[in-house]
């Protein structure tokens, strides 16, 4: 009987030190936590997607040396374990280059912006996000404008300061760029706009006296009185599901705003797919 207590304690020792020694690999501060996956830039759309002080990197660039150019200037600004690199050498690709040079203009972490995208295409070049001031948005319009020498158009918005401001800034780093997706033709909410939505419910529940408009668009695909009606429901479908889990009633505004204010070209699916959004705007005062 001794001998077995002395297997059985030898045995429950070993097993101590095993789960020690996996929690201790698991609680490991310097692992690096990879970028947010968002959905993948349409084909002849090159993007770089800042946000929470990570970048993320998409579409075909011309050849390997351009690629090496842009990767190494992304991790020398936001460094290595910061960026999701998804360029890709392809054929007739357009040269991108001048993002290397753009790259320092970017915001980092504690800059006070929210999600910026720098998307370009054949047709545009395009800076879109929140800022914290005015006078950000120009400088950042300005250097990716002299970085592409070509001419920039500006989607921005000011963050604002104060409680309101820091709210935003959280609620768009919360969503990060990624779309809330719905069934089509539907208010339902996909399995993956839970996922957003999940992430949203700390920052909403702390919003205080603040008020937050959860605004849903369409594309202008089909008639704009039922394009209306399908957007004022998945807002609502938004403020039903975060109430439902723990977020003061209070706090959310659903407005349907249907085909009105698109960000992007209807004329082309990713810019439909673009202007089928949900967002959410703080009140100031």
């Amino acid at each position: 009987m001794s001998g077995q207590r002395i297997l059985a304690g030898g045995a429950a020792a070993l097993l101590v030190l095993i789960v020690l020694a996996i929690a201790f690999h698991g609680n490991d501060s310097d692992t690096a936590t990879p970028p947010p996956s968002i959905p993948a830039a349409g084909a002849g759309v090159l993007r770089a997607h800042v946000a929470s002080g990570q970048v993320t990197l998409d579409s075909g660039v011309k050849d390997a040396d351009e690629h090496t150019a842009i990767a190494r200037a992304a991790a020398d600004r936001f460094g290595h374990d910061n960026v999701l690199d998804r360029l890709h050498v392809a054929a007739g690709a357009q040269s991108a280059r001048w993002l290397a040079t753009a790259m320092p203009a970017l915001p980092r972490k504690g800059d006070g912006f929210g999600p910026i995208d720098v998307t370009s295409t054949k047709a545009a070049l395009t800076v879109s996000g929140r800022v914290p001031t005015a006078a950000a948005g120009n400088a950042l319009v300005k250097a990716v404008g002299d970085a592409a020498g070509r001419k920039v158009t500006g989607n921005l918005r000011v963050v604002g300061e104060g409680a309101g401001g820091t709210l935003q800034a959280n609620i768009d780093d919360a969503v990060n760029g990624r779309p809330i997706a719905f069934q089509t033709g539907s208010a339902a909410i996909t399995k993956s706009g839970r996922t957003v939505l999940a992430a949203l419910v700390k920052p909403l529940k702390g919003a205080g006296s603040a008020r937050v408009v959860v605004g849903g668009y369409t594309d202008n695909v089909g008639d704009a009185k039922a394009n209306l009606r399908l957007s004022k429901a998945r807002a609502h479908s938004v403020v039903v599901w975060l109430t439902g889990h723990g977020v003061a009633f209070k706090t959310l505004i659903a407005k349907g705003y249907g085909e009105a204010k698109p960000i992007a070209s209807n004329s082309t699916a990713a810019g439909r797919t673009k202007n089928r959004r949900i967002e959410f705007t703080v009140l100031s005062g």
